[in-house]
């Protein structure tokens, strides 16, 4: 497992915990963390730039 598979399991385990947010979530892939695709997985949304 790559370390973006590892953040993006936790991420999408927290996400649907509730805990982390959308808006936290599109801060790591502006970060470089995770991807757009990843965003999708995580969220069921495109990630849009603001």
């Amino acid at each position: 497992m790559t370390m973006a598979e590892l953040f993006e399991s936790q991420y999408k385990y927290f996400y649907g915990l509730g805990l982390f947010s959308k808006e936290l979530i599109a801060s790591y892939v502006k970060m470089g963390v995770i991807d757009s695709a990843a965003y999708k997985r995580i969220t069921g949304d495109d990630y849009v730039e603001v």
